[in-house]
């Protein structure tokens, strides 16, 4: 089984970038695995049409919106978190459009958000609350990896 990590997001845009961060520290934390593929998308969430046939399974990696920043949330309709960004779309909206128009069957799927709060100016880095979330998100999944699975849809993921 294949299984696709997707960190979205905009690094130049502060937390919007917890996405990328989680990827490149997921893929640091597991290295080179046989069927477990790494890849970012920072612009057009259209890509994932692409990349859909040669996986079974995709993780979405990204920063969300909510109530307080910092929380880490595990589901398939979390709220995009507008901020400056190239992609204004919501993800949840975009792959369930791809899936509805996909010929056989769409790979299973699951979104890990960081919530945040919008960033005010573009700029480098993560804030204190945001980092420390991506080092837990991080840490459980690659815990769940190494343990009893990562669930992803009807799929449980293991390395």
């Amino acid at each position: 089984m294949k299984v696709t990590f997707i960190g979205i997001g905009n690094t130049l845009a502060g937390d919007d970038g917890a996405g990328m961060v989680m990827l490149r520290k997921l893929r640091e934390n597991i290295g080179d695995v046989n069927g477990v593929a790494f890849l970012e998308i920072p612009g057009d969430l259209f890509e994932i049409w692409d990349i859909a046939s040669g996986t079974d399974s995709i993780v979405f990696l990204d920063a969300v919106a909510g109530t307080v920043a910092g929380v880490v949330s595990r589901e398939k309709t979390l709220p995009r978190a507008m901020s400056p960004s190239f992609h204004q779309s919501d993800l949840c909206t975009v792959v369930e459009s791809l899936a509805s128009i996909y010929q056989g069957e769409f790979p299973q799927w699951t979104l890990w958000g960081i919530t945040i709060d919008p960033p005010q100016t573009l700029g480098e880095g993560l804030s204190d609350v945001v980092a420390l979330a991506v080092e837990r998100a991080v840490s459980e999944i690659t815990a769940l990896l190494q343990g009893d699975g990562l669930p992803v849809g009807r799929n449980l993921i293991k390395v």
